[in-house]
């Protein structure tokens, strides 16, 4: 663990030092850090002082059984999980834990044969009969997400665990079904909209509800939310508007924490790191691309160890409105904290919902 405090304590340093500055210190500051990122992922493999992925996983399960065991608090096997993109990379791996770990978990995912197969997988691999389920919701569709609630809702039974995996990266200019900038609205306006439709459900969840939002280091290529970029076309940036939605994933995050203290729900964020998935298509496709992600890049299952981390440990139970990095607590981006700039995306998101709800 040393490695990780130490790497987590040198980009949270030097985040805060160049974030927000001029543009050739912010682009520097962002390539120290994304540079430690590749550090730790190479010293990782070679690392044998570490425990392996696979172990940490057995033993988050372990942990978290028995903690339900000696606290007395209900069965795993009677929870709900929601794990959003969970038909491939590091959301399959979260799916494939909280099942694991005894939940009934819901692979919430655009593509039907994808997400399907997936299913058939994990049950071949954990030999777990009826503890996965494909349920369809396309988080650039309003409609889908709404749909996906209301159904989810209809079960009558609470939910315990949400975690908002999902997204696109650095993808061309594109639009969702409801007109918004496509990064944006799947990213961030997607996961809002399914996240608020299920609070009355995670605030039933007997022994506390558990919010997962992924975010990026990424985030940390905006500086803050330029809403412009977000509106006009014609600024759109592929790499800055993927930071722009990664840090609305924080900055949605720690206000939703925000307003719900005093509940039972807790909401963090999770930053898996530089992690090889297909998340990266539109990077690129080539062979040697895939050479270099093999050797300098996480594979998924240490990419999801954050996400189980904050959706299983008993160490983490009730902690919310925390920033975690290579399953320890960091500091977020920066703009993060900022209430004011908490409630201006909280406002500015149910506005741009509202305007895409009323041209239907």
């Amino acid at each position: 663990m040393g490695l990780a405090s130490t790497i987590n304590s040198v980009q949270a340093k030097t985040g805060s030092s160049s974030i927000g500055r001029n543009w050739a210190v912010h682009w520097l500051g962002f390539t120290t850090m994304l540079a430690c990122d590749v550090v730790y992922s190479v010293g990782n493999k070679f690392d044998r002082s570490v425990p392996s992925a696979t172990s940490r996983v057995d033993r988050m399960i372990l942990d978290n059984k028995e903690d339900a065991s000696n606290n007395n608090a209900k069965s795993n096997e009677e929870k709900v999980a929601v794990v959003t993109g969970a038909n491939s990379g590091i959301g399959y791996e979260t799916a494939k834990a909280l099942g694991r770990a005894g939940f009934h978990t819901i692979l919430a995912c655009r593509n039907e044969q994808l997400g399907q197969e997936a299913v058939e997988r994990l049950v071949r691999q954990t030999g777990l009969e009826d503890r996965y389920e494909f349920a369809h919701l396309d988080l650039a569709s309003l409609e889908s997400v709404r749909k996906f609630v209301d159904d989810f809702k209809a079960r009558g039974c609470p939910l315990d665990v949400l975690v908002n995996n999902a997204g696109v990266m650095v993808c061309p200019y594109g639009r969702t079904k409801d007109d918004i900038e496509l990064q944006f609205g799947t990213n961030h306006v997607g996961h809002f909209v399914l996240t608020t439709g299920l609070l009355d459900c995670l605030k039933q969840a007997q022994d506390g509800a558990r919010v997962i939002v992924l975010s990026s280091l990424g985030a940390s290529m905006a500086p803050q939310i330029d809403y412009e970029m977000i509106e006009d076309e014609s600024k759109y940036n592929r790499i800055v508007n993927y930071g722009i939605s990664k840090l609305a994933n924080q900055l949605f995050a720690t206000a939703l924490a925000r307003k719900l203290e005093g509940t039972n729900v807790t909401v963090n964020i999770s930053n898996p790191g530089t992690v090889a998935t297909n998340l990266t298509r539109h990077v690129g496709t080539s062979w040697i691309q895939g050479v270099v992600e093999k050797a300098f890049l996480n594979d998924p299952l240490t990419g999801a160890l954050t996400s189980i981390c904050l959706a299983l440990s008993p160490e983490v139970k009730g902690v919310s409105g925390k920033y975690y990095s290579k399953a320890l607590p960091c500091n977020p981006h920066p703009n993060a904290l900022d209430v004011n700039a908490q409630d201006r995306l909280w406002s500015y998101t149910e506005d741009l919902i509202a305007r895409a709800t009323k041209k239907k």
